[in-house]
């Protein structure tokens, strides 16, 4: 959101929002890295719009910056997004914040509990906001219970 008396502040790129996308809920690959083509055919299969791993790579690199309404209209609808995260600047930066929020409350709640496993950690990530939430609420309850029900050792 615009600051009255700051600068305004830039805006952000098709490749950003989709990148941040990308991040949150796309599997990734061995190398770290989605799977275009995989994800391309994913976002076909859902919407019926064609897609090409290509287009998909290139709209994630900054190479193709204007896609149809019909493309975006898939992509929010595979990222569970409305369709102005693409248009709408402030909207795009409030969701990512509220997300950026969510992941480190659910990290912190994970590092309270002790919780180290990254194949959880990942899982958990893949989570919308509420649900991160949600993970980190039962994470600091079932620490309270553990904590409630544990004796003190017999010396």
């Amino acid at each position: 959101m615009k600051d009255e008396e700051g600068p305004p502040e830039r805006r952000l790129t098709m490749a950003e929002k989709l990148g941040h996308l990308l991040t949150l809920r796309a599997g990734l690959g061995d190398d770290g890295k989605p799977s275009y083509k995989k994800l391309a055919a994913e976002i076909a299969a859902q919407s019926g719009e064609t897609f090409s791993g290509a287009y998909l790579w290139q709209l994630h690199r900054g190479e193709r910056t204007n896609p149809t309404l019909r493309h975006l209209t898939a992509l929010a609808a595979y990222f569970r997004v409305p369709v102005s995260y693409f248009t709408d600047d402030d909207l795009a930066r409030e969701m990512i914040e509220e997300e950026d929020l969510a992941r480190r409350e659910l990290d912190k709640s994970m590092t309270e509990a002790g919780v180290s496993a990254v194949y959880l950690r990942g899982d958990l990530a893949a989570l919308s906001p509420e649900g991160k939430r949600m993970a980190a609420e039962m994470i600091r309850r079932l620490r309270e219970l553990e904590q409630g029900t544990r004796k003190p050792p017999h010396r």
